[in-house]
């Protein structure tokens, strides 16, 4: 097992309680180990267990009303 990291751009994070909803969400999945919220550029890494499919983060994301898409890598 191995970990993955992927930045997500959350458009509608806008406040602190925004990023507490975000972090207990997706920390309460025990294949996600770190959770990093930057509200002025409004995105979130997540680092996760490799057999984690990221389209669970999207989905967990978008079930609390946080609709995200993944930050292409340069």
């Amino acid at each position: 097992m191995s970990n993955k990291e992927d930045t997500f751009v959350v458009e509608d994070m806008m406040c602190d309680n925004c990023i507490n909803t975000i972090t207990r969400t997706l920390t309460n999945n025990d294949k996600i180990s770190d959770v990093k919220a930057d509200l002025s550029n409004k995105e979130v890494s997540v680092t996760y267990d490799d057999q984690l499919d990221v389209e669970e983060i999207l989905s967990s994301l978008d079930n609390i009303g946080f609709p995200a898409t993944i930050k292409k890598k340069l």
